[in-house]
């Protein structure tokens, strides 16, 4: 995944966060922790005091000491949430592939495919750049779904699997926007149908709709017009777009136009 490409980088930043952190241990901090180096209650010690950065070290620390501990994978799990709260969120997505490699029997698998899916959403930037963190994190949930069809995690992986299919709209609404006002309306046409077709989750396809029935206004063509009204009223009766469908798709039975 996107994710794995980013893999070297995110370990030489995760080293050197490791290392900031280290740091700090040994200029003193560490000193108020009542808890053994090297011991998982140590890290949690940090944790639990926000300390995050000493928390990363001392859950990695842990892990690097005790592989074969029971509590390693946990280990690993609350370092990779500690970078989730950092907002650190490539260097969590490596350490939840981490733990699912390294230890695939543990009973955090699930939960750490689930936060890797979030930690994919959490990089999504400015959607007028690049949609790709938001359509990776789509095809991550779509993972989960598939190898967990029983999950109690379902529901909020719908969604969230509805809340991308808004982002991605909300970005080509942006296009059409602009193509609107180039009076381009073949090319409003293409992208609103595109949308109708790959994003039927979207809570915004009653906008799409509408502005897909006036642009087949605008390329003369009244039947396909009154057919999108009809499906949007039929589809969101009690929606805002609703009534002036309803309105435009009589206007246009009676021949009036727009």
């Amino acid at each position: 995944m996107g994710t794995s490409r980013r893999s070297f980088g995110g370990r030489l930043a995760l080293c050197a966060v490791a290392a900031l952190a280290l740091g700090v241990l040994a200029g003193g901090c560490g000193s108020r922790n009542p808890h053994a180096p090297g011991t998982l209650d140590r890290a949690d010690f940090f944790a639990g005091k926000g300390q995050r950065l000493e928390a990363v070290a001392a859950y990695e620390a842990f892990v690097r000491h005790n592989p074969t501990d029971s509590l390693a994978a946990e280990a690993q799990f609350r370092k990779a949430m500690m970078y989730m709260e950092l907002k650190e969120f490539p260097l969590a997505a490596v350490e939840f592939q981490i733990l699912r490699k390294d230890f695939p029997t543990s009973p955090r698998v699930e939960e750490a495919l689930f936060q890797e899916g979030l930690s994919y959403l959490r990089q999504v930037g400015d959607l007028r750049r690049d949609a790709s963190g938001a359509l990776e994190a789509r095809a991550h949930f779509l993972r989960f779904r598939s190898t967990y069809p029983q999950s109690t995690r379902l529901a909020a992986v719908d969604a969230e699997l509805a809340g991308i299919s808004d982002l991605l709209v909300r970005k080509r609404l942006q296009q059409v926007q602009v193509f609107r006002q180039l009076g381009r309306w073949p090319a409003v046409a293409a992208v609103l149908d595109g949308l109708l077709t790959d994003e039927p989750r979207s809570s915004l396809i009653p906008e799409v709709l509408w502005v897909r029935a006036q642009a087949a206004v605008k390329l003369d063509d009244p039947s396909g017009a009154t057919a999108f009204c009809e499906r949007l009223v039929a589809d969101y009766p009690a929606g805002e777009y609703a009534a002036r469908a309803a309105e435009l798709a009589a206007r246009l039975k009676s021949g009036a136009g727009s």
